[in-house]
């Protein structure tokens, strides 16, 4: 499960469904454990995951 605060610069998050694609240009400045960082980030439903390099 990818959340903005397990995201930094550089990653690439992937959606295998569709195929999207989302590189990560500024890390968030929100605390671990707030709202805005405990809900995953989804595309088509499912969760997107970190492409490998």
């Amino acid at each position: 499960m990818a959340n903005c605060a397990d995201m930094k610069p550089g990653d690439i998050y992937v959606c295998n469904v569709c195929g999207l694609e989302l590189k990560v240009e500024k890390s968030c400045s929100c605390g671990e454990g707030q709202a805005s960082c405990t809900v995953p980030l989804q595309c088509c439903g499912q969760d997107m995951v970190k492409k490998s390099a």
